[in-house]
């Protein structure tokens, strides 16, 4: 699916209003891309809600990170047997995963808050220093920006 977003800045407050809303992180990621690209905005919550607090709150891959891949899959995966372009698909997974790394020095959520969210303790740690509210919408938001950058550059 060839989809250009034109207003990246309007994707990023899109999906920060998401997040701010209660969405989770994958969900407020996926969700502005997912709601282009035609796929209902119910169904794109449902798909993305388990990847959310580093997939379940596991405190495992950032859930921005997990959606930003999701909306990369349904703008250049593939529903056919096609190396090609899944190979091609896989290039910009990790061209992005390389952006936020780059940018944010990981791609876990215990490498992005210094805590382990899979821990009890450490999610009430990470609630009361407020770090899903001051952390967590930057990576939203970061996450959002380089997908629009990789799905206008790619071809």
């Amino acid at each position: 699916m060839d989809v250009k977003f034109n207003s990246p800045d309007e994707l990023v407050l899109e999906a920060k209003a998401y997040f701010e809303k209660g969405f989770n992180c994958a969900q407020a990621t996926f969700l502005p891309f997912a709601k282009r690209m035609g796929l209902e905005e119910s169904k794109a919550l449902l798909i993305a809600t388990p990847f959310g607090g580093g997939m379940g709150h596991a405190g495992q891959i950032c859930g921005a990170v997990s959606g930003a891949l999701m909306a990369i899959g349904m703008a250049k995966g593939t529903a056919v047997v096609d190396r090609e372009k899944k190979a091609a698909c896989y290039v910009l997974a990790k061209t992005f995963q390389d952006k936020f790394l780059e940018i944010h020095g990981s791609v876990t959520c215990p490498g992005l808050l210094g805590l382990d969210i899979g821990n009890p303790e450490e999610t009430a740690q990470a609630r009361s220093q407020g770090m899903f509210s001051n952390i967590c919408p930057d990576l939203v938001g970061d996450a959002v920006k380089i997908v629009c950058d990789l799905l206008s550059t790619s071809v």
